[in-house]
Parts: structure tokens; C-alpha cells; sequence
């Protein structure tokens, strides 16, 4: 008899065991893990899952989309030619006052060129305007860097057309770029710019939220923030990361 309970004791302690077990299990399911193992099968579904959730494809859409890694590779690409074309232009100023030193006849003749507006010339550089058609509260909280706000409620008026949108409309080497959160509000402004003549205008599919799991780093910023080299850099390692994962 002693001995049945012995056993019966013992089973009892190893179904406790594995209870405990079984809770704790429970218990920590949902909790992520810290420790960056790459990119693997679960990472790689979370992304699908992401892009699901939040690219609305509609079989009537007559405006064309693009991904967020092609913009990506847009901005990058301007800031180096931004950079390039300033670099270019310091050299030629410090060309200009070198002369200016010799001869005042040389100087003269340098001050009659005239004065360009940089903001006009960096925004020539870029092949792309991206338009934020969100709300300005909310385009204040974050945006994709380099955008413009445009709302949503422009379109409306009589003066929807901004200088930026008749500088870049149906231009045959730029792009007009909307996007907004969840891709609720940019299909109907894209939509309507296109039934009003502008045959370069692109939604970028997914919006806001497929841009910030993307590119987590640097992209989606505050108001004040400008693009830089630097910020470059960055955008161009999760770009090629990107790629990386996607072509495993």
C-alpha cells in the first residue's frame, strides 16, 4: 500500500510539473523576443501580413502606384544630385572670388549674372513632389521627410492647383507622389487630379504605416526636419537590407 501511494504521489508531482510548464508556456507566448536572429519565417510573414493589411488594391483604379522602396530610392538619389550640384556651385563661388582678387574687371564682369532662387533650383533637381494629403495636425506629427502638405480639402476650392503642382504637372521627367495614412484619403485625391488632366500622378501604395515598418529609421520625421547626406546613407542601408530579405 505504501508503495501505490509512493507512485501515486510521484505521478501527481509530474503532472504538477508539467501543468506549471504549461502555464508558464502560456503565460510568455505573446511576448517578443529582444535578440535579433535575422530575418527569418516569422519576420518574413509579419511583412506579408503588414502589406495585406494595408495595400487596398480596387480593380477600377485609374492612377498608377508605386512602392515605398522605389521612393525611397527617389529621395536618396536627389539628395546626392542636390549635394552634387551644391558642391559644384561652391566651387564656382570661390572660382568667382579668386578672379575677384586679380582684377576688378574680372569682378564685374561676374556681377552680371544673375541671382538664381536656391529653392526654386533644389526643387527642379528633384524628380518627384510628394504631397502629404492628410490634415496639417496630423502632417505635423510625422511625415515622410521631403514632403509637402497638401490636404485632402484643397481640392475643393477654386485655387487647388499650387505653384509646385503646375511646375510638376505632366512634366515628362517628374512625378507627383500622394499618400496618407491607410490609403483612405490618397486614391480620391489621386483620382481627382487625374480626371483633371495631371497624367503623372502616382499613390504610394500602403501609406504611411507600410513606410514606418520598412524603413523605421529616418524616414517618417517630425516638422523641422530636413534631408541631409547623412540621412541618406541610412535610408539606402534598410534599402539594401530590403532587398536582402526579400531576395532570400
Amino acid at each position: 500500500m505504501s508503495q501505490f501511494r509512493k507512485n501515486e504521489n510521484t505521478s501527481n508531482k509530474g503532472m504538477s510539473s508539467a501543468s506549471q510548464r504549461s502555464k508558464s508556456k502560456t503565460r510568455f507566448e505573446n511576448v517578443i523576443p529582444k535578440t535579433n536572429s535575422g530575418y527569418h519565417v516569422g519576420k518574413m510573414m509579419e511583412d506579408f501580413d503588414i502589406i495585406q493589411r494595408n495595400f487596398h488594391f480596387k480593380p477600377d483604379e485609374i492612377f498608377p502606384r508605386i512602392k515605398i522602396s522605389l521612393l525611397v530610392s527617389l529621395i536618396c538619389e536627389s539628395v546626392y544630385l542636390e549635394s552634387e550640384s551644391q558642391q559644384a556651385k561652391n566651387n564656382e563661388e570661390e572660382l568667382e572670388e579668386a578672379a575677384a582678387v586679380t582684377t576688378k574687371s574680372t569682378l564685374s564682369s561676374y556681377r552680371t549674372y544673375p541671382d538664381n532662387d536656391d529653392g526654386d533650383k533644389k526643387e527642379s533637381q528633384r524628380p518627384y513632389i510628394l504631397l502629404d494629403v492628410r490634415d496639417v495636425d496630423e502632417y505635423n506629427k510625422n511625415h515622410i521627410i521631403t514632403a509637402d502638405n497638401y490636404p485632402k480639402s484643397l481640392l475643393s476650392r477654386a485655387n487647388y492647383e499650387t505653384s509646385s503642382l503646375l511646375k510638376y504637372k505632366n512634366h515628362p521627367e517628374h512625378i507627383i507622389v500622394v499618400y496618407d495614412e491607410d490609403e483612405i484619403l490618397a486614391p480620391q485625391v489621386a483620382t481627382t487630379l487625374m480626371e483633371r488632366g495631371y497624367e503623372n500622378v502616382f499613390m504610394l501604395s500602403g501609406g504611411l504605416k507600410v513606410a514606418k515598418h520598412c524603413f523605421p529609421h529616418s524616414l517618417v520625421v517630425t516638422s523641422g526636419i530636413t534631408m541631409s547626406v547623412e540621412t541618406s546613407q541610412i535610408l539606402t542601408a534598410q534599402l539594401q537590407q530590403m532587398s536582402f530579405r526579400y531576395r532570400k
